[in-house]
């Protein structure tokens, strides 16, 4: 079926609740309905398998109009179906879906604690994103929201609450974070224990937040390219090009044919950069240094590449709106050849290993097994949905900017253990070279840039793209203006935990670290806002006066 026949199908199937239908873009239907209606549409959809769940998005209207929207975005390949609800202010309550579809609790939540929802039915009280000393019935995503409202309450930080420790008899509940030695970035677990044994798990995340989607409101579609570069360091890039893709198709502006491809070059390199990063991680986590240690050395070939290309390591900047500021010469496609082919050695090296070494194998083979069916109700993402066979992959589904021309091939397993996640990760990244190869030798001639308006037409887009992760979500809206009415980020580990939680029960504690590296966790991408913390004081700070602290520090 082409685009036109999925959303027809999606239409037809929400007849009896659709109070209104609106077409904000060729591959989207938006499907008015009432909060009453949702756990009925919700059912339907799932039911007929018409797509996945992939976000949730929560607009505050502003002030005037005192209303809520709340925006579930399913997708179909390169079809998008959004059920619009509207609610007042003041009682903005709508019932969980979390039972139907369980990733829908990490986007409830985050609704729930940055816009003032209530989700009947969610059953779970303590905060996912907000921190503790956070003043209750204050939301920083809503339009009236000012820093002075955020003052942190006195005796409610993390340092001054009581403890936990023994639950009974021989149960306990093991804590792993915000800082320690099993995580690179800081995030805090809570295990449930019977001896060895994992009974129940939670988590909680907002420590690497720095208030992005908010500050994006305040900045123009020119600055907010560099804000999004820095949501992850890992995938900078990515970010960056979700971004760009959006804020392009908004104003009808489509990138020059070269300017795409090296979007996907740079793409590709930054995903064997990840990968590799993650293959370091997770050996380290199994006790494999010697694998982390060739793993990262490696890296730094990649890392050589895009500093050659871009100037920079981490935050490449290799976007503009429009456009890409960095071109492929001849020294620097000599370079990426001479690149891939030591990298393509290494890797099947490094697969070699992954699927041979008996003591890798004894942490990977068979742990943490999720089936097909499992990972279609988790709502994986990205490698870790692949290595249960299930095809979640963008840039095959629904492909976009050099993509049509550059296609990939989705790498899948059907094990669905750790060694699976291994190998999809692995061969993705011989499929990925491959691709860039090709890239090189047939780069389209041109520009590299079109002229962007410095005022956004009005209007609403998705973006998708897919990141080292997993499926990367972009909602972006503009009112007509220099700067956009609201952004909001899905990132691909926002899906994926629920898998984590979900798998450790059952399992020895021993195997918790290498649970939560096999799907290549990254705890900066759920980004939300950010509280100062300082030795003699606990107070929120602005941009600006983090900025002015900052300068004055190095100053010194």
């Amino acid at each position: 079926m082409n685009i036109e026949q999925v959303l027809a199908q999606a239409e037809q199937l929400l007849a009896p609740w659709n109070k209104e239908t609106i077409h904000p873009e060729s591959n989207r239907v938006d499907v008015v309905i009432t909060g009453d209606d949702l756990r009925a549409a919700v059912t339907v959809l799932h039911e007929a398998h018409w797509g996945y769940l992939s976000a949730i998005t929560g607009l505050d209207l502003g002030t005037d109009s005192a209303q809520l929207e709340a925006l579930y975005h399913f997708c179909s390949g390169p079809a998008i179906t959004s059920l619009r609800i509207r609610l007042p202010h003041t009682n903005a309550s709508l019932p969980s879906i979390a039972d139907i579809l369980p990733p829908a609790s990490f986007f409830e939540r985050e609704m729930q604690e940055m816009l003032g929802f209530t989700f009947s039915g969610l059953n779970i009280s303590e905060r996912l994103f907000l921190p503790d000393d956070w003043p209750d019935d204050v939301y920083p995503m809503r339009a009236d929201f000012t820093l002075d409202q955020a003052a942190p309450v006195a005796g409610r930080h993390a340092d001054e609450l009581p403890e936990q420790g023994v639950v009974g008899g021989n149960t306990f509940v093991i804590p792993i974070g915000p800082q320690h030695p099993a995580l690179k970035e800081p995030g805090h677990f809570e295990f449930t224990v019977d001896g060895e044994i994992v009974t129940a798990a939670r988590m909680r995340l907002g420590y690497a937040h720095r208030g992005i989607e908010k500050a994006a409101e305040s900045r123009n579609w020119i600055q907010n390219l560099y804000l999004f570069e820095r949501v992850c360091g890992i995938c900078s890039h990515t970010h960056a090009m979700a971004y760009s893709l959006g804020v392009e198709k908004l104003a009808q502006v489509e990138a020059p044919p070269r300017a795409q491809a090296i979007r996907e070059l740079v793409a590709g390199l930054e995903r064997v950069h990840s990968h590799l990063l993650w293959l370091g991680v997770a050996a380290h986590e199994a006790g494999f240094d010697t694998l982390f240690m060739y793993s990262w050395r490696d890296r730094e070939t990649v890392m050589n590449l895009l500093e050659q290309i871009t100037g920079n390591r981490v935050n490449y900047s290799a976007n503009l709106l429009g456009g890409v500021k960095c071109d492929i010469g001849p020294e620097q496609a000599k370079a990426i050849k001479e690149g891939l082919t030591y990298l393509e050695t290494r890797i099947r090296h490094y697969l070699e290993v992954v699927t041979t070494d008996v003591m890798f194998l004894n942490r990977t083979r068979g742990i943490g097994t999720i089936s097909f069916d499992e990972a279609v109700k988790f709502g994986l993402l990205g490698p870790t949905a692949r290595a249960s066979g299930l095809v979640r992959d963008v840039r095959v589904e629904a492909p976009y900017g050099a993509y049509f021309h550059f296609p990939v091939s989705a790498v899948t397993e059907t094990n669905g253990d750790l060694e699976a996640r291994c190998e999809v990760r692995l061969k993705e990244l011989l499929v990925s070279c491959f691709t860039m190869r090709t890239i090189v030798d047939n780069l389209p001639e041109g520009p590299l840039t079109v002229r962007m308006p410095r005022k956004i037409p009005a209007g609403e887009t998705v973006s998708r793209i897919e990141a080292p992760r997993g499926e990367l979500f972009y909602f972006i809206k503009s009112n007509g203006g220099e700067t956009p009415a609201r952004i909001h980020i899905r990132t691909p580990s926002l899906c994926n935990w629920v898998s984590v939680l979900e798998k450790a029960v059952g399992r020895q504690l021993a195997d918790v670290p290498m649970l939560i590296a096999g799907m290549d966790p990254c705890f900066s991408c759920n980004d939300r806002l950010v509280t100062v913390a300082r030795p003699d004081s606990r107070e929120t700070w602005s941009w600006s006066r983090l900025r002015e602290y900052g300068i004055e520090y190095y100053k010194r």
